[in-house]
């Protein structure tokens, strides 16, 4: 095959996975846009440590909060038992209380991780998050079509890079394989997405929640930072020894729990664009 028309497949191929990727992402990003009143909503802690991690989050967030109150206590080897029952209004947080004291001894973090995703007042939590906008539906479905085009852009650029190197065209081959690499970055980044069940708007408000936290702006949310990043939050080293143990392994179903990449909200004088590149949204809200 003549080097011209190896080389102009391998820039075709780069030139399709560009595409490919570019599509791909967009039409990710647009299936999560919602209304613009969605990203204004203020949600409590256990509704930013839903959107930040799932049932796992709520469950640190939950026991952090209960330790700072003197409720539970933690063992340095990630038990932890209640030491005072009754006198908690909020319905996760009595939940809990409920579970650990129908004990009397105490109970490992992660055993207690794996039945939360049964609690009716956490999924309550989900439905009304589902409800304003800021979680996706439990049927929500990324595109499929852009997913194809972009697993075809690869084995085109796959194919490419094989042609090249088989008749000995080294540029050829070089733009095959960056077209590959790119393509591969994007499929992944597709799918590290999808593991987040957030809309536009909830990470939105999750970065925005995050700024105002780190800069002062949220006094009297002592347990924000647990929501938000997990137990490297706490100050506290017992609990954070046994939290951390939570976090660190699987339990429950893997769909209950996930992490959110934390990201701050641009500086307020931020010149990136309109807020319509993301849905109609402050700018900064796409960013995860």
């Amino acid at each position: 095959m003549p080097q011209n028309s190896v080389t102009l497949l391998s820039i075709g191929s780069l030139l399709v996975v560009v595409a490919s990727s570019l599509s791909d992402h967009v039409a990710r990003r647009r299936s999560r846009r919602v209304p613009r009143g969605a990203a204004e909503r203020s949600p409590s802690l256990y509704e930013l440590a839903y959107l930040a991690g799932g049932v796992r989050r709520v469950v640190v967030t939950a026991l952090a909060a209960l330790a700072r109150a003197g409720v539970v206590r933690f063992d340095t080897d990630g038990h932890v038992q209640a030491v005072a029952v009754g006198g908690r209004e909020d319905a996760i947080e009595a939940d809990i209380i409920h579970r650990l004291s129908s004990r009397d001894d105490r109970r490992p973090v992660t055993e207690l991780c794996a039945e939360m995703p049964e609690s009716a007042a956490i999924t309550a939590l989900a439905e009304r998050l589902t409800r304003q906008k800021l979680l996706l539906p439990a049927a929500y479905r990324p595109p499929v079509w852009s997913r194809r085009l972009l697993g075809l852009a690869i084995s085109i650029a796959g194919a490419a890079a094989v042609i090249s190197i088989l008749t000995g065209h080294l540029l050829g081959a070089v733009l095959a394989v960056v077209a590959v690499g790119i393509g591969v970055v994007a499929w992944r980044r597709g799918f590290r997405l999808n593991k987040t069940p957030l809309t536009d708007a909830g990470n939105y408000v999750l970065a925005n929640t995050l700024t105002r936290n780190r800069q002062g702006e949220i006094p009297g949310m002592a347990d924000v930072a647990v929501a938000m990043i997990g137990s490297l939050g706490l100050i506290n080293p017992e609990v954070r020894r046994g939290l951390q143990i939570a976090e660190a392994f699987p339990v429950g179903n893997a769909e209950d729990s996930w992490t959110w990449k934390p990201t701050q909200t641009p500086p307020k004088d931020y010149a990136g664009g309109s807020g319509d590149q993301f849905g109609g949204l402050p700018p900064g809200a796409g960013l995860i």
